[in-house]
């Protein structure tokens, strides 16, 4: 098996994000849901056999992931965990990703910062830093 340093190390895979047009369809009243303006969804962390999985809600027609939910594009991004997201967005770009939103604070992080990354071969990513 080949190893992929994209993002520094200590980098290491925290989830999934998949779009639902409702979180409490998917988990009834069982997940705790958080509200982000910033990147107007709802969010809710699941465990789909030993997967973290982040169930992402529009918050409405001008949500960044509304349009995946048009298309039934389920799958949005994958997520890492990085001890330094400056550091992280720099070495990314040197392997061929673009910074496409600077690092700005979560809720369903406890205000830790996020930033996401996009790349012709993999697609969007979202780093948080640890």
């Amino acid at each position: 098996m080949i190893y992929l340093d994209l993002f520094g190390p200590g980098a290491e895979f925290e989830h999934i994000g998949l779009v639902v047009k409702s979180i409490r369809d998917v988990t009834g009243d069982r997940a705790e849901i958080y509200s982000d303006d910033i990147q107007k969804v709802f969010v809710a962390f699941i465990d789909m056999h030993g997967m973290r999985v982040e169930l992402i809600q529009p918050k409405g027609e001008d949500s960044p992931v509304a349009m995946n939910l048009k298309k039934g594009q389920k799958l949005v991004h994958l997520c890492y965990s990085v001890p330094d997201i400056r550091e992280a967005i720099r070495i990314g770009r040197e392997n061929g990703f673009h910074c496409i939103a600077k690092p700005v604070p979560a809720a369903a992080f406890g205000e830790k910062s996020i930033a996401w990354l996009f790349s012709k071969t993999y697609g969007l990513v979202e780093l948080v830093e640890k």
